[in-house]
This record gives structure tokens, sequence and C-alpha cells, in this order.
């Protein structure tokens, strides 16, 4: 993925940022599962257009199911998420849907994919390799931003670019941005804060979302 950045509007977001959202005032990176791939894999596709919740119900919910199903907290055996009957793996991640499909059947295919690129563990995983990535976007309903967030719940620095950020990045500029557009300028305002890409995402994102509950309250 190209980085698309303008300085100007760079600038734009950075002045948002001092003005709405002070550094004190961060929520932090919760941590993702770093050396937990089928943890990662199975929240990256869960959490598209979907809610985090707690430990027992949301996405959240969702890993701690998974896990109570294999029987241990170690998920980082891709080969073992990529043998699952994706009937049974919709039942415990409660039959969730993208693009007119379970959102069980696209993580069980992604994993084969990936293991067929290669990685089975987390130490395999380069979210700037190519072919893993057409491994894993090829699979109906899978895009290039949950790609990156795949990678950032394994401790890979980088952006997802969904609704949230392109809103925050959109409403800091003064125009509507493409999901590419808002990566990339988030990325330069990170550079420019010398914090970490994912810390600044997820700041942004907690804060975006924060406004717009507010905003439904008020009417």
């Amino acid at each position: 993925m190209n980085i698309t950045q303008n300085t100007n509007e760079v600038e734009l977001l950075l002045e948002m940022i001092r003005k709405e959202l002070p550094r004190e005032n961060w929520k932090p990176w919760p941590g993702g599962y770093p050396g937990e791939i089928e943890a990662a894999l199975i929240d990256a596709v869960l959490s598209i257009r979907a809610s985090y919740g707690s430990p027992e119900n949301g996405v959240r919910g969702a890993v701690n199911r998974y896990r109570s199903h294999i029987g241990g907290d170690h998920t980082d055996d891709l080969t073992r998420l990529s043998g699952m009957d994706h009937e049974l793996m919709s039942r415990v991640l409660n039959n969730q849907v993208t693009s007119g499909r379970t959102k069980a059947s696209a993580i069980v295919e992604a994993a084969g994919n990936l293991v067929e690129a290669g990685v089975t563990d987390a130490s395999d995983v380069d979210p700037l390799d190519p072919k893993q990535k057409k491994a894993y976007t090829s699979v109906h309903g899978l895009g290039w931003v949950t790609w990156e967030y795949f990678g950032m719940l394994l401790g890979k620095p980088g952006v997802k670019a969904d609704k949230w950020i392109v809103a925050a990045a959109s409403r800091a500029v003064g125009r509507k941005l493409s999901s590419v557009e808002a990566r990339g300028l988030v990325l330069g305002a990170s550079e420019e804060l010398n914090v970490s890409a994912t810390t600044l995402d997820h700041a942004l994102w907690a804060h975006e979302r924060s406004r717009a509950a507010d905003a439904i309250e008020i009417i």
C-alpha cells in the first residue's frame, strides 16, 4: 500500500489533534494479540462493522469463545484454524456476516490461503509481503484495511483506515477522503508527533467514535 500524504493536510490533522485530543486524553491501544495469529485473524475479520464490547460479548467475546472451543489460551497455529469446520466456527462466533457470507467462512478460507502462502504462526507474518497480502485479500469480503489491522493486532505498526479514521481525517481537512488518503495522513501525523502509527490510530478512532456517540445523545 503506497503512502498518500499531503503536507498541508497533515498539518490540518495535527492542528485538530492539538485542539481536540491532548496527549493525556489519548485512549491507549489495548495491545492486540502478539504471538497469537489465530486470535488476531479472528479479531481482524470480526472487526468489520462490529462492536468490541466486553470479554463476554462483541469481538472480544468471540475470541474468548474460540479459546474455550480449542481448550486453551495458546492461539498461534494457523493450520488448526484453517482446518476448522466453518459452520461450527460460525456457531462459535455467533453467525456474523460480511459481504453476503459468514465471517467464519472468510476466516477459515483466509487461514487456509495464508498457510498455503507459508504463514503458520505469528512470526511468519509480514504485512508488506505482497504474497501474504494477496492470500488474505483474495478472500471475498476481506480487503487491505483489515489486512493492515491483522498486522497491527500482531504488533506491527499500522493504520486501520476504517470509517472512524476516515471521518476524523476528513473532518480535519474539510473534504471527504479515501481510506488510502486517510491512512497516509495518520502516518504522516504519527511521524510528526514521534509516536507509533498504531497508537495515534487508536486514539483518533476512540475519539471520533466518542464524538458520534455524544452527538446521538444530544439529539
